[in-house]
């Protein structure tokens, strides 16, 4: 072991997560700069002159992310447009309608609403349909409005969960193979259904307390005046509805059915015949590309770029390096299980980390640690993806400055109120998974 690698890769990780920590440098100037300053050193360190290697690495390091880029290039915009045309409010309309408002209800349908809205990746969006829509309900039915925002962020990680989100596709970019964001999506679901279904009964635990309180005595709203609250605008096309629910459903479909195809010809193929149809004007259809271009910076570039950290890390020869200090430190007996524990106590360390950091600086050293006991790094990645303590970080998560905002209270009173909730099932998750074997090499039973 060269234990000056080993802290040259420690301190590389460390400086890029206090960087992007303070605001003291942007994401893609962190991941272009940083890592090609630890490579000269590298090459110091191992007394080598051959500076030109550094290239290679750039280029293995960026050839794990590209096709995962190019599919958050189609993937976004396409469910963004999705959106514009109406087609998640049209399913969240068709569900308001045949529902008996109560305050129960009202905590299940801001479950449902918010993971409807998620499916185009967007937090932000989700923050701005979800809470003005439903706290007039909350104050009315006199149901604790900092439960609002708490339930529409735990759906958004839940939902996270999809090929196409920029969650998944960190997390993919990790794993060099084929339609990866496809496979963990497919074996993370039974996980994520569990917390879909945690996520209702603690909805309804809310709505119940607010009913037995009195929150439902004399209150009544009609679902019409409800349904009043969704605005059209030039981009709906109510029309279009069940061509753009076919569309999409043929999109997963073929995402799920055909993993050899690229991804991202799935969702380029998608998005031109998605514009073509709803959109018959060519002018239209630039401005509409040229709208969505701009939410792809920096989460995009980052994405690529993060192939230069990784890249770096691996093929200097610092990350296993940083594999064998860490095997020399953790007890033999919790190598296996090393993952599992640092799962267990994801909510409080994300506090010490941004979304990238997560997915780029720790999985990566968890995943290659773990990989010397047996664990497959696509285990690793699975049971660290779904970090919830972003969700009380505004450094990870600053959307939810917005999310605070709109429910009008502050954000210490949202972490207050969050912040054990969220750890709860944080844990709850992790031990599902270990028990239904998605966090294991091998199932319980095997």
């Amino acid at each position: 072991m060269n234990i000056w690698l080993a802290l040259l890769g420690f301190a590389t990780m460390i400086i890029i997560t206090v960087v992007l920590l303070k605001k003291k440098m942007s994401i893609l100037l962190a991941f272009s700069v940083i890592p090609i300053i630890s490579a000269f050193i590298a090459l110091l360190i191992t007394h080598s002159s051959n500076f030109a290697v550094i290239g290679k690495w750039i280029e293995a390091g960026v050839g794990k992310t590209y096709s995962i880029t190019l599919m958050m290039m189609f993937s976004l915009p396409y469910f963004m447009l999705m959106a514009d045309t109406g087609l998640f409010d049209d399913i969240v309309k068709a569900i308001l309608r045949h529902v008996k408002i109560s305050a129960p209800i009202i905590c299940m349908i801001t479950v449902i609403v918010a993971c409807i809205c998620e499916l185009d990746g967007s937090v932000t969006s989700v923050y701005l349909i979800t809470i003005p829509l439903l706290l007039p309900l909350y104050q009315r039915f006199h149901i604790d409005k900092r439960v609002l925002p708490f339930i529409v962020s735990v759906a958004i990680l839940i939902m996270s969960n999809t090929p196409w989100n920029p969650r998944m596709l960190r997390a993919a970019s990790l794993i060099n193979e084929k339609g990866a964001s496809t496979k963990l999506f497919l074996k993370f679901m039974p996980a994520q259904i569990f917390v879909i279904v945690v996520l209702l009964v603690i909805a309804v635990y809310f709505g119940l307390r607010a009913k037995n309180k009195g929150g439902d005595q004399k209150v009544s709203i009609s679902n019409e005046e409800l349904l009043a609250q969704f605005k059209d605008t030039e981009l709906t096309r109510h029309n279009m509805f069940g061509w753009n629910l076919l569309l999409t459903a043929f999109l997963i479909f073929m995402l799920i059915a055909f993993q050899t195809v690229p991804q991202y010809y799935v969702f380029a193929f998608g998005l031109v015949v998605a514009l073509a149809i709803n959109f018959h004007d060519q002018d239209q259809q630039n401005k509409l590309l040229k709208k969505y271009a701009s939410s792809l910076f920096p989460v995009a570039p980052a994405v690529l770029l993060s192939g230069v950290v990784i890249g770096v890390m691996q093929e200097s020869g610092m990350l296993d390096a940083m594999v064998k200090a860490l095997m020399a430190i953790v007890p033999a007996p919790l190598g296996p299980y090393f993952y599992l524990i640092v799962a267990l106590f994801a909510t409080p360390l994300m506090l010490l980390f941004t979304n990238d950091t997560w997915y780029y600086a720790l999985v990566p050293l968890i995943g290659a640690f773990s990989v010397k006991y047996g664990v497959p790094l696509e285990v690793v990645v699975l049971t660290l993806f779904m970090n919830f303590g972003a969700m009380i970080s505004v450094i990870a998560q600053p959307q939810l400055y917005i999310a605070t905002d709109l429910d009008g209270i502050s954000m210490d009173e949202y972490i207050k109120f969050t912040f054990w909730k969220l750890w709860g099932i944080n844990i709850l998750l992790v031990v599902f998974g270990v028990v239904a074997g998605v966090f294991l090499p091998k199932p319980l039973w095997a």
